[in-house]
């Protein structure tokens, strides 16, 4: 035989065994550890059918099941309209299962099933090498129990949430579902899919804390309310140390100096007009975190956005290029989302006040959350007054922080703003 041929023989023999020894793997993998998985189901008392699904997993012998906090997230809103049942992998009977305990930062939840001797799922301790084999667990699109092959690589880098990157195929109906290495031990918990093999997990660290010391009864329901408010509210406390604990950075923009990436964990970008039949050039750069925390149906919260925009008139009048300039501060992207009872509708005070040399109108509207007191979405809207023909809006947006730290945080946020050096 041709030398040649021998070669690419041998190499397609090695390739197909090594797909058999995967697939072999992940048949034993699923054997294994099936019996510890579980379907979630939130239900709705009135049609009694299901309004979410959701996977999860045995945790320990005493029936405890965790999964995400936004899967049962609307048992924590509304605890007198939804009610929660599990299913094992191999089906059986449902049966009732109730909340005992919350993380509504790193979107975890710990259920009570009143089941004993449950088959369970370690959680690993150990560190993970980037590249490692993972195995995700979950029931996408109420298919049936699912195991996808994944690769483990790493931390998501520079996020004001911790999460891991997952090459992997989650998808809708996984979230809460273990991701597992070969020996079954849990290195992180489906939380979310930007799509194309991008999955994101919540690490095992924070299973661990959360399951440490859970309590023997399940709380009630408003006790669980109280919990989530306090878990937002001391977020928002880091967060805005963080964001205050160094030097502003600041860029340039036209003539005009705005603040920059103001702490690690934000995605910044940048844009501008080519076209030159505009009577008008566009210049924008926004920064914004890069993960929220599900709190409820269409309402998100935690997370800091910004965006500067540069106008600058080509050949028209300053009584146009005005017009044109209050379009854009009359409709800043405000915070969305939210039930109307669960958030309040936005209050705004308006004021002309100068910045570092900058004749600006500025505008705070601040909304409150109802079932979460103390808690606001806040919009701060900028526009400079000082020249005929530019210009430059700046719009700030925070979700999920106390009416101190927005203040707090708007302050700093001016401070960016004035005339380039």
């Amino acid at each position: 035989m041709n030398p040649r041929r021998l070669a690419r023989l041998v190499l397609w023999l090695a390739a197909a065994g090594w797909t058999a020894a995967a697939a072999q793997s992940t048949q034993e993998v699923y054997e294994r550890f099936k019996d510890r998985l579980l379907q979630v189901r939130i239900i709705d008392t009135d049609s009694n059918a299901r309004s979410v699904i959701g996977s999860g997993f045995y945790v320990d012998e005493n029936g405890h099941v965790v999964t995400n906090y936004h899967v049962v997230s609307r048992m924590i809103l509304y605890p007198e309209q939804y009610r929660a049942e599990v299913v094992e992998a191999e089906g059986g009977q449902p049966a009732p299962a109730r909340v005992l305990a919350v993380d509504v930062v790193n979107d975890l939840a710990v259920l009570a099933t009143g089941r004993r001797g449950t088959p369970h799922l370690a959680v690993r301790a150990k560190p993970v090498h980037k590249g490692t084999r993972m195995y995700s667990l979950g029931n996408p699109h109420d298919l049936g129990m699912t195991i996808v092959e994944g690769t483990y690589n790493g931390y998501v880098d520079d996020s004001l949430h911790r999460r891991i990157h997952l090459t992997g195929s989650l998808n809708p109906g996984m979230s809460g579902g273990p991701t597992i290495d070969a020996r079954g031990e849990v290195v992180g918990v489906n939380v979310a899919t930007a799509g194309n093999q991008i999955g994101f997990l919540v690490p095992a660290a924070f299973v661990r804390r959360l399951t440490e010391a859970l309590p023997a009864v399940p709380p009630a329901p408003e006790v669980l309310l109280e919990r989530v408010r306090r878990q937002l509210l001391a977020h928002q406390a880091r967060v805005t140390a963080r964001l205050l604990a160094r030097p502003l950075a600041t860029k340039t923009l036209g003539p005009y100096r705005v603040p920059a990436a103001m702490v690690e964990g934000l995605d910044c970008w940048g844009d501008s007009t080519t076209e030159q039949e505009l009577y008008y050039s566009e210049t924008t750069y926004a920064c914004s975190s890069k993960h929220r925390i599900y709190v409820g149906s269409g309402l998100r919260t935690g997370t800091v956005r910004y965006q500067h925009t540069y106008l600058k008139g080509r050949g028209i009048g300053s009584l146009h290029f005005y017009a044109l300039f209050e379009q854009y501060f009359a409709s800043p992207e405000a915070p969305r989302g939210g039930r109307k009872d669960d958030v309040g509708r936005f209050h705004c005070e308006t004021d002309f006040v100068d910045i570092n040399g900058l004749r600006v109108k500025a505008a705070l509207c601040l909304r409150r959350y109802r079932r979460l007191a103390g808690l606001f979405d806040a919009v701060l809207n900028t526009a400079t007054l000082d020249r005929p023909a530019t210009g430059l809006q700046s719009v700030l947006a925070l979700r999920g922080f106390s009416r101190d730290n927005i203040r707090r945080l708007a302050a700093r946020y001016l401070e960016g703003l004035g005339w380039k050096e």
